[in-house]
């Protein structure tokens, strides 16, 4: 080594010369991207997966609604199908949430598939808490409902299902005594009009209401119709009886039965009450 690269601080190893600033070493571009990536490959793959699965079960949800709806698949089965997709909602959310916290604790945000997903879970869920489960926690478990249940009105265009009574093991007491015990209050109604009126006023109001006339007798004062309950259109069949007072007012009974199903989360006793008092209401003649 010459004597001019001795004096020379550069010259000499592992010596930073004074004054001298080192060049900054610019970013690698391909490595920063790689390591985002890796950082939010996983809220990714969780969003998609959440996503996915709300959409689908969104799909078969709402698509069992519908073909039930349009007889394209049997109403009970439709209302099964619709209701096996609330669990998979529930899931799906928690899966959701895992993917938004995993996101904020990496600082890598939620996404928004995550977000949308929970979303979606969550409003399902809601349908079906407010549409099934509360409905069927504050009615009673049962299908066919009456103003007597001494004396129900019977059908006799109509076809009763035969399994009316499966629940109570084939004992109409022990109807009677749940049917007391549930409705309490629903009784029939008294018209202080003659009961050829009546049922004709009875008619008009089951043609508001849209429901099929399957017979009409002003003669024996009977008036039997089938209604429809819910999204599905669960069919529901009905008889409106008159019964003539001495004083010349008149009784009305009414019977509101579901063709399928265990519970009508109180459709029918709700149909009764209403059309009951609709009928109270319509204008003397």
């Amino acid at each position: 080594m010459s004597d001019d690269a001795k004096n020379d601080p550069a010259a000499r190893p592992g010596v930073k010369p004074v004054g001298v600033t080192p060049e900054p070493t610019e970013p690698n571009p391909d490595a920063t991207t790689a390591n985002a990536k890796g950082k939010s490959k996983i809220t990714r793959l969780i969003g998609n997966f959440s996503l996915g699965g709300a959409l689908i079960m969104l799909i078969i949800a709402l698509g069992s609604l519908v073909l039930a709806r349009y007889g394209i698949i049997g109403k009970l089965p439709g209302f099964r199908y619709f209701m096996m997709t609330m669990w998979p909602f529930a899931a799906l959310a928690v899966v959701a949430v895992i993917g938004i916290v995993i996101g904020m604790v990496r600082k890598r945000g939620a996404g928004w598939r995550n977000p949308l997903a929970l979303v979606l879970s969550l409003v399902m869920l809601g349908v079906f808490y407010t549409q099934v489960i509360a409905p069927a926690r504050s009615a009673p478990f049962m299908h066919d409902i009456t103003t007597d249940v001494d004396d129900p009105p019977q059908f006799q265009t109509l076809p009763l299902r035969d399994d009316y009574l499966e629940m109570y093991e084939g004992d109409i007491e022990a109807w009677r005594s749940a049917h007391r015990e549930s409705y309490p209050d629903l009784e029939p109604v008294i018209i202080d009009q003659p009961p050829e009126l009546v049922i004709a006023d009875a008619r008009a109001l089951a043609e508001e209401r849209g429901w099929e006339i399957a017979e009409y007798s002003p003669e024996a004062g009977r008036l039997e119709a089938t209604a429809t309950a819910g999204f599905i259109r669960f069919f529901d069949d009905v008889v409106v009886e008159v019964t003539p007072i001495a004083d010349g007012s008149t009784r009305v009974d009414m019977r509101s039965i579901s063709r399928v199903g265990g519970s009508d989360l109180g459709y029918n006793a709700a149909r009764i009450e209403a059309f009951l008092s609709d009928l109270e209401e319509v204008p003397m003649r």
